[in-house]
């Protein structure tokens, strides 16, 4: 049996949480780019009929069927050959967290676009209709009334999502990211090999962490906004 060391536990997690940026890195800037253009492909889908709608029904079939690990490699290694192809451009150089993000942000749209127009056609239509009715305009009537409502109904499917990101930025190591991941495997490389279980428990504590915050967040937000919009149909009646 292994022998385990709880102490080494406690004194790698300095050495791990030194990159805890890196990994934050990752996910607010896919979280943020994969959102505009899921909330794009939401709006492309809900035009049933129309190209925009085969495009975004393709796209996000696809990106939704392709392992994480799959794209990272395919962004990595195919891109930069692609963009030297066509651009005569080497991005060989380019930072490793551009690739990580860029392949992320494309599972991420796709996932996060389900959620957005499932969350919209929750939202009844008569809340669209009285809207218009009063005098908003459609662009006022979604942002004071419809999306509102479907950010509260799609915060859990949006935290999940959050979740699902966290855990596939971990496998950015695997093409020389050194994030938190990354970092717990040059601490047991430095170690020949040695004390990897310690290592492992670490990184993992600081992902629940993470976990928890994100979940713990979500469900803060969720009461605040559905406070508020108990009030608002007070206020209405």
């Amino acid at each position: 049996m292994i022998p385990f060391h709880l102490e080494r536990v406690w004194s790698v997690l300095p050495d791990i949480l030194s990159k805890f940026p890196k990994t934050l890195e990752i996910v607010v800037l896919t979280a943020f780019l994969g959102a505009i253009l899921g909330a794009m492909l939401a709006k492309w889908h809900l035009q049933t009929g129309s190209v925009k709608y085969k495009i975004a029904q393709y796209y996000i079939s696809a990106m939704r069927c392709t392992p994480p690990i799959v794209l990272i490699f395919l962004v990595f290694y195919a891109f930069p050959k692609l963009i030297e192809t066509i651009f005569l451009i080497d991005i060989n150089g380019w930072p490793k967290s551009i690739f990580v993000i860029s392949a992320l942000v494309l599972l991420f749209s796709a996932n996060i676009a389900v959620t957005f127009e499932a969350a919209y056609l929750a939202v009844p239509k008569g809340q669209t209709e009285a809207g218009l009715v009063s005098g908003l305009s459609e662009t006022r009537t979604f942002f004071r009334i419809v999306l509102p409502q479907a950010l509260v109904i799609a915060l859990p499917n949006i935290a999940n999502n959050l979740l699902t990101l966290l855990k596939e930025g971990s496998l950015a190591y695997m093409i020389g990211y050194v994030d938190i991941m990354g970092q717990a495997q040059n601490i047991i490389s430095r170690n020949l090999g040695n004390f990897g279980l310690e290592t492992y428990v670490a990184v993992t504590l600081v992902y629940w962490v993470v976990a928890l915050m994100i979940e713990g967040g979500s469900l803060q937000l969720e009461k605040i906004l559905s406070r508020h919009k108990g009030q608002r149909l007070e206020g209405q009646t």
